[in-house]
This record gives structure tokens, sequence and C-alpha cells, in this order.
């Protein structure tokens, strides 16, 4: 794909105003192989793939190429991002033969809803985390098979049934049950087990888990495999460290072959999810977008340290703070050192001064915050919480057609659980999307009018016309849509709830067993003990390169030696404001 210097100065005007794309960001846009793309924090990974997208579609347009590109993301949000920016660059939204969405939102619409139409003339699936029907239909099932079992024996067989894993065993490519709960009489009932729980999902009752597994199944014939192969040439999955690993597996199985392009792009570096294993990476196919633009090399040289196969680049003339240890006795006069911290850089520098960036205390655990600030417990919400146009529309038009629906169906729930299942609610977001960008037209209406009225002749209710008073409703949340500006007056969160963000400056502490002293010093060789999880080593990787200019650590006055002074003095700025120092 040759790519000029009038294609990128289109997508620089949009993404990056008066900016321009660097070497290594125009090269990732450029690749056009299979390759792993580790993205450090700041390098514009978005902005880039979002650039990616637009120059590609571009070309596959000039060639009128039939390949198809899907795009799999970790959240909806970016969905919107990327089809905004395809929108001002004129070529529309991400539309057939493209895809764009999460992972389960794929394996859902060309697999599981597939696999269930052909295997069991199935349309209407129901995915939640669970259903509450699920053990009376167990108990059920298993009234019929031991009519004589008592109630207290069925209800408890039932959980077990519940609670067991259905899989695909690979030795007959059939599906098997795991004695999940350890049963001793496991064996006795498994059969019975296994059919009712089979039974069940052929009912269209699947929890989230069931998407990856039923994909497998569906895609055991190779012709499904081929048929997505050549629809789909290019294929980027974005935040690869967030994909549970059945769904990489599943991916890499379908498109990590010779003849398709399959790029993941995200950090490793970030997988803080516990119990979700780092993603293993073949070196050999590894692109690294390591320059940043959030902060200079007085943060960058510390996070290298900290993570060296990160080799984070910067820029000259980005300038940061020397990161500060600040050592404290009492825990409770760490939060006020910090606030007089901030203040006296604020006076020392404009650009600190100017950065309108939050600052933020970070916590390993949310216990702590009543520790920096005694009494104060942790608070969820954060702030401005905004509804996109996007969900406030698609919230609006699922209300109105559960509500015509359920007088069909036993409850209101039950009709929500079927309709956020649905197979076609991706076709919903593209009819929202074309009315955000060219509001509600006659060819709007009439798209979002055949697509309510499909919906409803699935479940027998009468159509509705274009005269309905639903798209004066809708008119009227175009020009006013709702938002939820809530704010915290808390400055304190935990690491992961920052992944993402970009922040001025950030204090971390670290209480109880200090599972991040014990890193940081172990990284900086102050210790040996190189005994930790994974997760804890990523978590301060991730809270120091959330900052744009200072990163302050709180570490107690027990945990500083003379050795320890000597591996940090010179490297660190240290504040010790309890110490009272005699003159000599």
């Amino acid at each position: 794909m040759q790519i000029n210097e009038v294609d990128y100065e289109l997508v620089e005007k949009i993404l990056l105003g008066n900016g321009h794309f660097n070497s290594k960001q125009k090269e990732f846009i450029e690749l056009n192989e299979s390759k792993t793309i580790v993205a450090g924090p700041g390098a514009g990974k978005t902005t880039a793939l979002a650039a990616k997208i637009v120059l590609l579609l571009k070309y596959l347009i000039a060639l009128n190429s039939k390949d198809g590109i899907c795009i799999i993301t970790h959240t909806n949000v970016a969905v919107d991002e990327i089809n905004n920016v395809l929108s001002k660059a004129g070529i529309g939204i991400i539309d057939h033969p493209h895809f764009i969405g999460t992972i389960h939102e794929f394996f859902n619409r060309y697999c599981v809803f597939p696999f269930f139409k052909y295997k069991f003339k199935h349309n209407g699936l129901i995915i939640d985390k669970e259903h509450e029907s699920d053990l009376k239909y167990y108990e059920a099932f298993l009234g019929r098979k031991y009519p004589w079992m008592n109630d207290s024996v069925k209800k408890a067989i039932s959980r077990r049934i519940n609670n067991s894993e259905l899989f695909l065993n690979k030795d007959n490519n059939t599906l098997d049950l795991y004695n999940s709960t350890n049963w001793d009489k496991f064996d006795r009932y498994k059969t019975q087990m296994l059919a009712a729980k089979y039974s069940r999902k052929k009912q269209g009752f699947l929890t989230h888990e069931d998407t990856f597994l039923f994909s497998s199944i569906f895609l055991l014939e190779s012709r499904f495999k081929t048929m997505l192969r050549q629809r789909f040439k290019y294929v980027f999955l974005d935040e690869f460290q967030d994909t549970t690993p059945p769904g990489t597996i599943l991916l890499e199985d379908l498109f990590g072959i010779e003849g398709n392009v399959f790029q993941k792009i995200g950090d490793p570096y970030q997988t803080i999810t516990y119990n979700q294993p780092i993603p293993e990476i073949d070196e050999q196919q590894v692109f690294k977008l390591n320059i940043t633009n959030r902060f200079g090399n007085e943060i960058a040289e510390h996070l290298n340290i900290i993570m060296p196969n990160a080799n984070i680049q910067t820029y000259p003339e980005k300038r940061s703070f020397k990161p500060i240890i600040l050592l404290y006795k009492d825990e409770e006069e760490i939060y006020p050192e910090y606030q007089k911290i901030i203040k006296e850089y604020e006076e020392m520098d404009q650009f600190f001064r100017g950065n309108t960036m939050d600052d933020k205390v970070l916590v390993w655990a949310r216990s702590w915050s009543s520790i920096v600030k005694k009494g104060v417990a942790y608070k969820e919400k954060k702030k401005k919480k905004i509804k996109s146009v996007n969900d406030i529309l698609k919230s609006f038009v699922t209300d109105f057609i559960v509500k015509k629906v359920v007088t069909n169906t036993e409850n209101l729930s039950t009709a929500k659980l079927w309709f956020s299942g649905h197979y076609k609610l991706a076709e919903l977001h593209t009819i929202l999307i074309k009315i955000i960008k060219y509001g509600l037209t006659s060819t709007t209406k009439t798209e979002l009018k055949e697509f309510i009225n499909e919906i409803l002749q699935e479940k027998g209710v009468a159509s509705i016309n274009i005269s309905n008073n639903i798209f004066n409703q809708l008119e009227t949340l175009l020009l006013n849509p709702l938002v939820d500006d809530v704010e915290n007056t808390n400055d304190i969160f935990t690491i992961h709830s920052v992944k993402g963000e970009t922040l001025r400056s950030v204090l971390v502490v670290d209480f109880n067993e200090k599972p991040l002293t014990n890193i940081l010093l172990h990284r900086y060789e102050v210790n040996e003990d190189g005994n930790y999880l994974y997760t804890n080593h990523n978590l301060l990787y991730v809270a120091m390169s959330r900052v744009t200019h200072l990163f302050v650590f709180a570490m107690h006055i027990d945990d500083w030696n003379d050795r320890t002074q000597e591996k940090l003095d010179k490297k660190w700025e240290i504040r010790a404001p309890f110490l009272v120092v005699s003159a000599d």
C-alpha cells in the first residue's frame, strides 16, 4: 500500500491538527504483514490505528477491492472513535463487507448465531452472565429422568450442573463436561448432567463464555473458516493484552495464516487483570511503537529500569520532572506533603501550571484510601461521566422495542435479555451512526423503521410506520442529548481504574505488604528478591507511565537504608520532610 503525502496530510489534519506522525507511527501505518505491535504508553497507538484504517479503506476503495477489514476492539468507545475519524475523512462508517466491534460481537455474529441457525434453526438467543431460570430447568430435567429423586437432591445436582463447565473435547471434537465442583459422584451422573446442560444451551440460553465454545464448534467445519478468511483479509486486534486467552487462540487459529494480515496491537506490560496471563510474544514477530509523546526522558529512563523490555524512547524537546521518593513516618502526613509539592511545582513551572490534566493519588487496594485520608472511604464514581449520543439513542430505541415486545413475553427483564443478545444489534449501531451524522432524513427514518419492524415481527408484534412518535422523540434527543455529569470530590483512585488515562502528576502509596516498594527496590538492585506477581510489576509500570510531568512514590522511612541511598539518590529526588537533621 503506497501512501503519499497528500494522504498523510488528510489524516494528520483530522487527527493531529497541526501535528505530524513520527517515523515509528508512519512505519506502523504502512506495515502490511502479520505482526504483534507492542505500543508503549503515550505512543499514539489509537491515533495511528485510526489513520491506518482510514488510509487502508481509501486504498481498497480506489482498487474496487472486495477484501474486508475486521477491527476487534476492547470497548465500544474505540468503535465510536474510529467511525468518527472515518466520517470526517469522507469515507463514512465501517459497514459491509467490513466489521468493527468487540471480540464477542464478532464471534457471536459470524459464528454463534450462524451455528444455532444452521444446527438448531434457532434465531432468538439470550446471552448474559447467567440465567436465573437455569436451575429450575435442570431440576425439571432431572425430575423426568429420575422421578424417584427427592427435591433436595435434585436441587443439589442442579447446582452442580450449573457450576460445571462445558468444553470441546479435542480428542473426538465433541462437547464434554468438566468436574468443576470436584464431586465424587460426578462420573455416575455425568451423562445426564451433560445432556441437561446441552439441552439448555440448545434453547438459546447462553453465557458470554459460550461465545468462544460454540464458535470453536462452528469452526470445526473448514468451509466456515475458509469463508471468514476470504472475507476478512485484514484483521486488527486492539488492546490484545486485555483479550482473554480463548478469544486470542480462536483469532490466531482463524487468521494467523499466510494470506491474511493479522496485527495485534497493545502493550503486554499493561496486563493488570488478576488471573489473566501475560500474553506470550514471539520477539521475531514484534514491531515496537515506542516513541512516547506523553513525557520526557526524566520519566522514561525509570520506566525502562522498571520494565526494560518496553524500551521507551522520547522526544529530546519533551521535558518532565525528576521523579520523587517521598519518605514518611506517618501515613496521614503523605497527602498534605503531596499537595505542597504540587503547589511548589506550579509556582516554579508555567507549563506544569498550565497543564489541565488531573493530579491523582493511586492505590493498590481500595481500602488504602482511608489510610491516605483518615476515615475517607474509596469512591467508585469518576469525574464527569458522560454518556455518548450514540448510547443515549441506542438506549431509547432499545426501551421502545422491549416495551412493544413485552406484551408477548413473560416479563420485561426477559425481553431485555432477549434483545441485549440479539444478533442484529450491530445493525442498529450502524443506523444510529448514520442518524447522528446525517440527521433523521427520510432515508435514515426508513432504515430505522425497517429495522424495528423486523425485530417486532420476530415476536409477532404489529409494525410501526414513519408517523410513529418515536421519530419525533428521537429528533428531540438529537437536539438535547442528556449527560450524566457526576462530580467526584475525591482524588484517590486504584491503579486499575486509571489505565489508559493521562495525568499531570501521580502519587503512589504502598502500604501493608508493600508489593510495589518491593518491586521498585528489586528493579534498582537494592535487594535480590525478584519473586513477585507480574500483575503488581505491571501495575507499577502503569502507574508511572500515566504522568506527563511528575511522579511521586511514597516510601516508609523503615525501607530506607544506606544501600537504598546508594542506588536511588542520584536517580530520584529524595524528599524527607519528616526527618529532623541536626547541625554538626
